[in-house]
């Protein structure tokens, strides 16, 4: 199972939530009948209220996003998920970020040709 690039999307009525793009796996054990996509929008459950909350925070505020934190198997062998609302980066924290990597490779690379003979 693979989170990290997975988000969820409140739907526009308030009532539910939808995971999108998040992998789980194939069964190793079942058919080929029985299995599923991997990366396919899978509703969550959720209260009406939580699920309203949720469509509310995210309208309101530009640039907040609901993503999932961690994931674990409950006692009824269902998958439940945390779930967190973040902000993105905005783009001043992305040049940060690009200069940073920017500068580590180019003392990665004069380090590399300093050593090489």
């Amino acid at each position: 199972m693979n989170i990290r690039d997975g988000w969820i999307k409140p739907n526009k009525n308030g009532r539910s939530c939808t995971l999108m793009n998040v992998h789980i796996g194939k069964h190793a054990t079942a058919g080929e009948f029985f299995q599923h996509e991997e990366r396919r929008p899978r509703d969550l459950l959720l209260h009406k209220g939580e699920a309203r909350k949720l469509l509310q925070k995210t309208d309101r505020q530009p640039g907040m996003t609901i993503v999932p934190l961690k994931a674990y198997w409950s006692d009824q062998n269902k998958v439940k998920f945390e779930i967190g609302l973040c902000r993105g980066k905005d783009l001043r924290d992305k040049r940060d970020d690009i200069q940073e990597r920017e500068g580590k490779r180019e003392a990665e690379r004069m380090i590399k040709n300093f050593n090489f003979r």
